[in-house]
């Protein structure tokens, strides 16, 4: 195994997140479904707006599941207790640091506010329980099973985005609290070269507990990783796919940039 500190190249590179804890995992679904609803809001089409819909009840789905409420609630109480301890660090920028501190202090509100389980308002509301139940029957979005579904479709763009905003809006924070927690620990990892002589990597995670792995593979768009964690050690196994779409290991070497954020 060899490693540099060296930049990530400008080449074309394809991007592949692990993570090892299950919150960071709801997180990252979370963050993916948030981007494709805003994405399919802002477009113009009908069929965006439906796919949009159909997000949001991805979402509802997760946070539906388990506690993400009490699981954000701890996290932004550990983020605030580091923030508050790098006060007193001469080295750090301090208008920076109370902006953030701010904007952590107000997500945390929000989230000890926030009455129930998150998105059980909208869960509630008639016009996506209706659609959410009709729309998981194959073929269910035709005027004749969904009529409310049809004539929110015929309605102005804007007065569809406006309804799609509204919904979205009672768990705005959650996306926000989503990415600020993402981003804090992804830059908490360095990029680093790194190679697999024989397609294979072991990385030890004893020392220095990690909460996600991030590897980035130029120019190499036919191979993914594979990933075995445990609690002293994690190993990647670079694949692909044969032509009959079943995984072979690669038994070459790999060279490939990786980040390991605690």
């Amino acid at each position: 195994m060899t490693s540099s500190n060296q930049k990530s190249p400008a080449e074309h590179s394809v991007l592949f997140e692990y993570p090892l804890q299950e919150n960071i995992r709801s997180y990252l679904r979370l963050e993916a479904l948030f981007k494709q609803f805003q994405r399919n809001l802002l477009a113009t089409a009908k069929d965006n707006h439906f796919h949009a819909l159909k997000i949001l009840f991805e979402i509802l789905e997760i946070l539906e599941r388990g506690d993400t409420r009490a699981e954000l609630i701890k996290e932004l109480a550990r983020l605030l207790d580091y923030f508050h301890k790098l006060e007193s660090n001469p080295e750090v920028d301090t208008s920076k640091l109370s902006n953030f501190l701010k904007k952590i202090k107000q997500l945390q509100q929000w989230t000890n506010s926030y009455q129930g389980k998150f998105g059980e308002s909208i869960r509630k509301h008639p016009f996506i329980a209706s659609v959410k139940h009709r729309t998981s029957i194959p073929g269910g979005s035709c005027s004749f099973d969904s009529p409310d579904l049809h004539l929110f479709l015929n309605k102005a763009h804007d007065i569809r985005q406006k309804e799609l905003n509204s919904w979205i809006s009672d768990i705005k924070g959650v996306e926000t609290s989503v990415d600020v927690i993402l981003r804090l620990i992804r830059d908490n990892g360095q990029w680093q070269r790194q190679s697999a002589p024989l397609g294979s990597f072991i990385l030890e995670t004893s020392e220095h507990p990690l909460r996600l792995i991030r590897i980035k593979e130029v120019d190499q768009s036919e191979i993914f990783p594979e990933f075995s964690c445990g609690k002293h050690r994690s190993s990647i196994h670079f694949m692909m796919f044969n032509s009959q779409h079943k995984k072979i290991p690669l038994n070459e070497k790999i060279n490939f940039e990786l980040s390991c954020c605690g």
